[in-house]
């Protein structure tokens, strides 16, 4: 149970991150600042939600599911070892690109095409997919989550582990409470007046 108030913690870590680096990027490309993402609280949760799930579907580069090929390295000449490393990071990098692409399309077409609402817009791409997903995005979900994953990954889930868990289980439930709060109050704002509620006014979320 430890474990999993762990990955909740992270969650919305890495969904605030995420949310703050979306906030800076869009005030030094345009000045202002937008109100990011669906939710009214600061959290992209797009973000969170990729990281645990790459972490659950392929852990770590050095001790996930890659983590046997790694260890059949340990014992060659220096050379050899670090060619199929790189290999194996650039293999790491390939499919790490796939859940966040997954979960792209799939919340992008929902809130497009199923409730005209669209979070962001890829449509201006060469390479995209319904305006919810693009190469250039793909290649920097998978640059993210492979340097993330092999230097960040390990110290924030100690750090979170080191909260006691009566705080951590409080904090998790009183985050999960203001979020499905947040997302009701938005999803019903949306159906009954066509436009999401956000924070700095209507913005058309453009990237």
């Amino acid at each position: 149970m430890n474990s999993a108030y762990n990955l909740a913690i992270l969650f919305y870590l890495l969904s605030f991150f995420g949310w703050c680096g979306e906030t800076i990027l869009f005030l030094n490309m345009w000045g202002r600042i937008l109100d990011r993402g669906f939710l009214t609280l600061p959290l992209c949760t797009i973000y969170g939600s990729t990281v645990i799930l790459t972490y659950l579907l392929l852990g770590t580069p050095r001790e996930g599911k890659l983590s046997p090929l790694f260890r059949k390295t340990t014992d060659l000449p220096d050379e050899r070892k670090i060619c199929l490393q790189i290999l194996l990071y650039l293999l790491y990098f390939v499919l790490v690109m796939i859940p966040p692409t997954v979960l792209e399309l799939f919340i992008g077409v929902a809130f497009s095409r199923g409730l005209n609402n669209p979070l962001w817009d890829y449509g201006y791409h060469t390479f995209q997919l319904c305006g919810s997903i693009c190469v250039s995005q793909t290649l920097i979900w998978g640059l993210l989550l492979t340097v993330g994953m092999a230097l960040l990954w390990k110290p924030l889930y100690t750090l979170a582990d080191r909260v006691p868990v009566r705080v951590k289980t409080k904090i998790v439930w009183l985050l999960t409470a203001l979020v499905v709060l947040d997302f009701t109050v938005n999803f019903i704002f949306l159906l009954t007046h066509g436009y999401a509620l956000h924070l700095y006014g209507i913005e058309k979320n453009v990237f």
